[in-house]
């Protein structure tokens, strides 16, 4: 079987327009200046937006798109011959809204005869393939806040079968009104604008923007490369919006994966863990941890990232992946922001402080509306 490596990444976000200027910002922010960043990057309003201007919303969706896609393939080093083998997945809960809505807008306001300027995700998946000049069709995967990670997990399952040559995984999600609205009626998001996953005193989560991308290869760049070591889904189905209180689901997708790559915590340099902020999945996702450790009986550190993203939805499966990656390249794994309070009946806080680390074999969990759950072990030893 072929082993898979993440031979290029890029990531435009709150904290920056490439992934070594949201490194650099990331490694600045602290819990003495965390509300000055939250302050100046929301401008009054609780969104971690990309620090961009554009014209309209469609300048915006295509320029980022392009940025991204332009970045990570310069950082895989491709040749034209090898972009013609990517093959396209493209993750996202929102895709195209955000045009839409500003189109819909423009037409009420009768200054312009078109409601809508573009429907259908053909649209996007077709200029992604043009940009890259890819032999393939784009596949486009909406699993919700899983969708880029599930993409990873399936992509390298080709790989590994010998089914696909190499593969450029996308994560886009940009402001719109419909889902910020939508998790406003869920009463998901925190009020105060301060980030405290895994803290009992969060009040919610604050949605971020993001485009961001990892290429998939058999071959090995270098020894910076991540080699994709396990995958696993679960499902939970007990609701469409929330997590088991139990934790249990989350817990076995975690033991399914280190099974898979024959690993037990103790093996793990840490856990990055969801995270969200939400009280349903705060606590849920925090028992399964709790579990996992006490089955084992062994521990290791957790690191929570969306305080320095803000919770990037389908798209945080590549984000996620591409700015933990970048800190392991810097040296440390990164302290969680704002933790002060943990639930009484958890063993385990966060790590609180920012450790030295080199050669790293990390667990990403991810876990989505509708009950998905993925699982993915990458590891830069050897």
């Amino acid at each position: 079987m072929k082993q898979v490596y993440i031979t290029g990444s890029s990531l435009v976000c709150a904290l920056g327009n490439d992934k070594f200027q949201s490194i650099q910002t990331a490694k600045k922010i602290d819990n003495t200046n965390y509300k000055d960043f939250v302050q100046d990057n929301h401008n009054g309003f609780n969104f971690f937006k990309i620090n961009q201007t554009f014209q309209n919303e469609k300048e915006k969706f295509y320029t980022i798109l392009k940025d991204t896609i332009s970045q990570a393939i310069e950082d895989a080093n491709l040749s034209q011959e090898e972009q013609k083998e990517l093959h396209i997945f493209i993750g996202s809960t929102s895709m195209s809204i955000s045009i839409n809505e500003e189109q819909s807008q423009l037409y009420y306001n009768n200054q312009s005869t078109k409601m809508l300027e573009e429907v259908g995700y053909g649209n996007i998946g077709t200029f992604v393939e043009n940009l890259v000049d890819s032999k393939y069709k784009a596949t486009i995967l909406q699993t919700a806040c899983t969708s880029t990670a599930n993409s990873i997990s399936y992509a390298t399952e080709l790989i590994q079968a010998n089914k696909i040559k190499r593969a450029l995984i996308i994560g886009l999600e940009l402001f719109n009104k419909s889902t910020y609205k939508g998790f406003e009626s869920l009463m998901l998001l925190s009020k105060n604008g301060i980030y405290k996953p895994f803290d009992k005193e969060s009040d919610g989560l604050i949605l971020g923007e993001t485009c961001s991308a990892v290429v998939l290869d058999s071959a090995k760049k270098d020894n910076t490369c991540f080699k994709v070591i396990a995958t696993n889904t679960s499902f939970d189905n007990h609701s469409i919006t929330g997590s088991n209180p139990s934790g249990e689901t989350t817990c076995n997708s975690m033991q399914k994966a280190l099974k898979k790559a024959y690993l037990t915590p103790k093996d793990l340099t840490c856990i990055k863990a969801h995270a969200t902020g939400s009280e349903n999945s705060n606590l849920s996702e925090a028992k399964a941890l709790d579990t996992l450790f006490k089955t084992y009986n062994e521990t290791t550190d957790v690191v929570i990232l969306k305080p320095f993203l803000g919770h990037t939805l389908g798209a945080c499966g590549t984000s996620e992946i591409v700015l933990l990656c970048e800190f392991i390249k810097e040296g440390f794994i990164p302290k969680t922001l704002n933790y002060q309070n943990g639930y009484e009946d958890i063993s385990f806080e966060p790590l609180l402080a920012n450790k030295p680390v080199s050669n790293t074999t990390i667990l990403f969990q991810f876990i989505g509306f509708g009950g998905s759950n993925t699982t993915l072990i990458l590891s830069n030893k050897g």
